[in-house]
């Protein structure tokens, strides 16, 4: 079982195969880093979120946490599903949740990384240096 269900984002970036987010995970165990691949669009979209200071553009020590869940809905014009996802912006006492749009496949990794990762073994082939 997840002690803590949500992941510190260390960095969004983008690597020679591919972009991925660098997030601290806190599991029963332990705690890894770890590299969880994006595809462009989640990538583009959660990139511009960690890139703005929410509550004061000069303040320091702010902090993203990917939130495990998402959100999807149907489109009434297509008739295709949209995913959200959910990032959790802090700084000092302040904190708030941030929607971005997301892939089914971003909000399927996220599913298996919520149903099926219960510690760091789970997880140990996705691990990094900090």
């Amino acid at each position: 079982m997840n002690v803590k269900r949500n992941y510190e984002i260390l960095s969004v970036s983008k690597g020679i195969h591919n972009p991925f987010v660098k997030m601290k995970v806190t599991l029963s165990d332990g705690s890894a880093v770890i590299r969880f691949g994006l595809d462009e669009d989640t990538y583009e979209n959660m990139k511009e979120i960690v890139s703005k200071n929410y509550f004061d553009s000069l303040a320091k020590g702010y902090r993203f946490e990917l939130l495990p869940n998402y959100a999807t809905y149907q489109e009434l014009e297509n008739n295709q599903p949209v995913y959200m996802g959910s990032i959790k912006c802090i700084q000092g006492k302040w904190a708030k949740n941030l929607q971005f749009p997301c892939t089914a496949r971003f909000a399927g990794n996220l599913e298996w990384f919520k149903q099926a990762v219960y510690s760091i073994e789970d997880i140990k082939h996705l691990s990094v240096e900090e």
